[in-house]
């Protein structure tokens, strides 16, 4: 016997988003954009052989560009903490996006702390 599904329906009536103050639109800095940056982050994730280089008890995280992941160059000390340590290629590590997303929480945790 076969079963047939009904149908649903989108909402007709969208979200009303009844937030008093809204946050301000999100923009990266500048930083980021830069010529001088992005050969850093290249050269970050060209050393560490595109592989996220995070251990965590005492393995080495599998992901990998190899393995189809998004990597990124991440900052050991972040650059709003240490500006000076921007381009300095021992501040950073190549970073899955999971372990760079949680770095990036980490740090932000940090300095609301202080």
């Amino acid at each position: 016997m076969r079963r047939s599904r009904i149908p649903s329906l989108s909402p007709r009536v969208p979200t009303l988003d009844t937030r008093k103050v809204k946050p301000p639109p999100k923009r990266a800095d500048p930083h980021y954009q830069t010529a001088e940056h992005q050969q850093w982050a290249l050269q970050v994730k060209k050393r560490a052989g595109w592989r996220c280089e995070y251990v965590e008890n005492g393995h080495r995280c599998e992901r990998s560009r190899e393995k189809g992941d998004q990597m990124y160059a991440d900052h050991i000390q972040d650059v709003r903490d240490r500006p000076e340590l921007a381009l300095d290629l021992s501040n950073g590590r190549c970073a899955c996006n999971s372990h760079n997303t949680r770095a990036g929480i980490q740090a932000r945790a940090n300095r609301m702390r202080s």
